[in-house]
């Protein structure tokens, strides 16, 4: 059974329902996205919904298949498909119990990022839209989610090339993929002075807005925020490997889902009390936590 694909105007057609179908999707070539456009018609997204669909009718071999071809293809797409997209791929394989397999796509996926922010993509993408628009300026926006050493730059006005000498130099390490602030939310957006106008609420003039003393702004409670979120993702990130290795080497009493592993650690059910000591004798505690300095 086909499905079609339209590119260009075209309709081309797949077999998404056989291994030689899927393995046989030539990568397309994409013209460049004018506007506001939707993936819908992408043949990596009909990928990804149809994984989804061999998954729920049992047939895990087509779904990992379409998902091995869609992470093909998603480097060369006309749009930015994220780190969750890609991972895709690495649960199928753990959940058909393809472990050594899932490692070596994991391996493949990270090289791609670490060479491939998505950060630094759409940084650079800002910067382009605003030579586009022939404006040297950008706009940050308030605070979001972010480190004090971000919130220094919230809500300003900044000069990319440094040319402008109204305002301040736009930081380079806003376009770079640090670790350090990996869990920051910062935003700029193109600006037009006299033209554009800011989202957020300025005392006096801008020039001397933009150039107030960088200095951490965030309230007590953003500050808690952030913090809270932190903790929340790297506790997230040594439970979703706690959980792997228990349904790696302890199949028949592990949880079938990441949610269920979390429920029954909180619950401190029967279960999870034999998992626990099951994998203290491996080395491994599923009751860790993560150790922050905030």
């Amino acid at each position: 059974m086909g499905i079609f694909d339209l590119i260009f105007g075209k309709k081309k057609s797949y077999d998404l329902d056989t291994l030689e179908g899927i393995e046989s999707i030539e990568i397309p070539v994409y013209k460049r996205n004018k506007g506001i456009e939707s993936p819908v018609n992408n043949i990596e997204y009909i990928l990804q919904r149809k994984a989804t669909e061999h998954k729920r009718n049992g047939r895990m071999d087509l779904a990992i298949a379409c998902l091995k071809k869609s992470n093909e293809i998603m480097p060369h797409s006309n749009f930015l498909w994220s780190l969750k997209d890609y991972m895709r791929l690495v649960e199928y394989l753990k959940q058909a119990g393809h472990f050594d397999e899932a490692r070596i796509e994991q391996t493949k996926i990270d090289d791609f990022f670490n060479q491939n922010d998505l950060t630094t993509t759409v940084f650079h993408k800002i910067l382009s839209d605003c030579e586009s628009m022939g404006t040297d300026l950008v706009i940050s926006s308030d605070i979001i989610r972010t480190c004090g050493e971000c919130a220094k730059y919230s809500k300003r006005i900044f000069s990319i090339s440094g040319k402008d000498e109204r305002f301040p130099v736009l930081p380079k390490f806003f376009g770079q993929n640090l670790q350090e602030h990996s869990y920051c939310f910062n935003s700029f957006y193109p600006f037009s002075l006299g033209i554009s106008e800011p989202s957020w609420f300025y005392y006096g003039n801008l020039v001397n807005w933009s150039n107030r003393p960088f200095v951490d702004e965030r309230t007590r409670v953003q500050k808690e925020d952030f913090k809270n979120w932190v903790i929340e993702n790297e506790q997230e990130a040594i439970d979703r490997r706690n959980f792997d290795f228990v349904r790696e080497y302890f199949p028949k009493i592990a949880p079938k889902s990441f949610g269920g592993f979390r429920r029954m650690k909180n619950q401190r059910s029967s279960n999870y009390l034999k998992l626990f000591v099951a994998t203290i004798e491996k080395g491994i505690n599923l009751d860790e936590a993560p150790y922050l300095s905030i």
